[in-house]
C-alpha cells in the first residue's frame, strides 16, 4: 500500500463517529447520483455526428431511436425467437411508439408470419397504432385468407378476424 493511502487511512480512523456517518452518506449519495446518470433513459450524447442518407434533407440526419424503444425491440425479437408472440407484438408496439421505427416493420413483417397466431397478435398490436402503415397492413390482412385458419363456427384462430377488429379500433 502506499505512504499516501496510509496516511488517508490514519487521517480517517482520527475521524469521530459522526464525521464518519456524514461522510459515508455523502459518498453513497455521490455513487446513487452516478448510477442514477448511467442508468437513466435517455440516449448519450454521441462522439461523431449522425449519418445522412442521400433520401434525407441536407438538415435532417439520422437520429437513433431512444434507449428505451431500442430496449423493447430488442425484448420483442427475443420473444418472438421464443414463439411468445403476444409479447413480442406489444414489445414491438411499444417499441415504435417510443420512436423506434423497426418496431412498426416487425409488426408488418408479422402479418405475413406462417403462424396464425403471430399474425393475430401483430393485428393486435397494430390497431393500438395510428399510422398509415399499420392501417395498410392490417386492411391487407383482412383481405387475406391463410390455410392455417379454420372457418367455421369453433375456429381457434383467425387473422383475418383479429384483422377486422383492430381496424375497427381504428375507426
Amino acid at each position: 500500500m502506499s505512504q499516501v493511502m496510509q496516511e488517508g487511512l490514519e487521517r480517517v480512523r482520527g475521524l469521530s463517529p459522526a464525521t464518519k456517518m456524514i461522510l459515508g452518506a455523502g459518498l453513497i449519495g455521490v455513487v446513487a447520483f452516478g448510477g442514477w446518470h448511467l442508468l437513466r433513459e435517455e440516449t448519450p450524447a454521441s462522439s461523431h455526428p449522425p449519418s445522412v442518407h442521400a433520401s434525407d434533407s441536407p438538415i435532417k440526419a439520422d437520429v437513433p431511436p431512444p434507449r428505451v424503444a431500442q430496449k423493447s425491440y430488442a425484448a420483442g425479437k427475443t420473444e418472438e425467437s421464443h414463439g411468445e408472440y403476444r409479447a413480442a407484438a406489444q414489445a414491438y408496439a411499444k417499441a415504435a411508439r417510443k420512436g423506434d421505427k423497426r418496431g412498426l416493420k416487425k409488426l408488418v413483417a408479422m402479418t405475413r408470419a406462417r403462424s396464425c397466431e403471430a399474425r393475430s397478435e401483430a393485428a393486435d398490436a397494430l390497431g393500438t397504432l395510428h399510422s398509415k402503415k399499420a392501417t395498410a397492413a392490417l386492411k391487407k390482412l383482412a383481405r387475406r385468407n391463410y390455410k392455417d385458419e379454420s372457418r367455421g363456427l369453433f375456429s381457434s384462430c383467425s387473422s383475418k378476424t383479429a384483422a377486422q377488429k383492430a381496424l375497427q379500433k381504428h375507426g
